[in-house]
């Protein structure tokens, strides 16, 4: 399995996110994403349609959501709005989903009670991809009572499902629903166990372990001058988690090319194969340039499998 490249690269505009996310396909990226809150303290676009936008201005890269709180949604309508998305982009859209619960009041206004996230979040994905199938649904859940129901629009080719979350119940959700894992805040030993966990899990069901993707989410920061890249990796972070940097350091990526590639390189060691990078700050375009010439040929040629 190949060693792909994603990217998240926000913006402040329309225009800056859409120049970011034309140069990350320029730049040969696997992939743009974009997260997802239905509420939040600051600034957060609705993730379907800027994903809409970035598929009207490219025509190669994946687009993906990273990740959706799929189970605030009602399940059709997020059948046929995903199967829509799949279908102007021609393809291209992956659904990465998790549970969340670091923002109570999105929760309280979805009217879904925070300890039956996950719960919600399976049945919705179990809704979900019955849709999808264009067969007649008859499922009666937490997110959806129907009998003998149809989508119209059946997404072709299927839309893979990515499931976020480093959790035990995410692990199982991955093993059941998905194309892919692809947790958020892990180290490279956390993950190595997470994905043994998939993979058992997986085989339990029945299914290929094998076919199930291993994927990483990290926040980054690449700058030569490491008296940049670590205040300006630091400040995101306490601003957007109202941590202190230190109990977060260990999740993510900063520096220089050596210090990216050695970083990188321990999770690919625990079996890592996509990669999905949140760019803190800075120039987003430039790093995402010296990343793609400098990083990723470096990473590529040590995994090439």
């Amino acid at each position: 399995m190949s060693l792909t490249f994603g990217v998240l690269p926000g913006g402040s505009t329309p225009e800056e996110f859409l120049a970011a996310v034309q140069a990350a396909e320029e730049l040969g990226y696997d992939s743009v994403w974009v997260g997802d809150h239905v509420l939040w303290p600051v600034f957060w676009p609705e993730p379907v349609v800027l994903l809409s936008a970035a598929a009207a201005v490219t025509s190669r890269i994946g687009l993906g959501t990273g990740v959706m709180l799929a189970g605030l949604r009602g399940a059709a309508p997020l059948a046929k709005q995903t199967a829509t998305l799949q279908w102007i982009s021609s393809g291209r859209f992956r659904l990465g989903v998790g549970a969340g619960g670091e923002y109570a009041k999105e929760f309280e206004a979805a009217g879904v009670p925070l300890a039956e996230r996950g719960r919600r979040l399976d049945d919705t994905l179990e809704a979900v991809c019955a849709l999808w199938s264009g067969a007649p649904v008859s499922l009666h859940n937490t997110a959806i009572d129907v009998d003998d129901a149809t989508l119209d629009l059946v997404p072709a080719p299927p839309i893979p499902v990515w499931v976020g979350g480093r959790s035990r119940p995410a692990q199982r959700r991955a093993a059941r629903f998905g194309d892919a894992w692809m947790p958020f805040v892990t180290t490279p030993e956390h993950f190595a166990e997470g994905l043994a966990n998939v993979r058992s899990e997986a085989a339990a069901l029945g299914r290929d372990p094998a076919s199930i993707r291993p994927a990483l989410q990290l926040w980054g920061m690449f700058d030569d001058d490491l008296a940049v890249a670590l205040p300006t990796i630091a400040e995101r972070i306490e601003s957007t988690y109202r941590v202190p940097f230190e109990r977060f350091e260990r999740y993510t990526v900063y520096g220089d090319v050596e210090m990216w590639v050695a970083r990188l390189r321990e999770y690919a060691q625990a079996g890592v194969r996509h990669f999905n990078l949140v760019f803190a700050g800075g120039d987003r375009i430039a790093q995402l340039a010296r990343i793609a010439f400098e990083v990723v040929p470096q990473l590529q040629a040590e995994f090439p499998e």
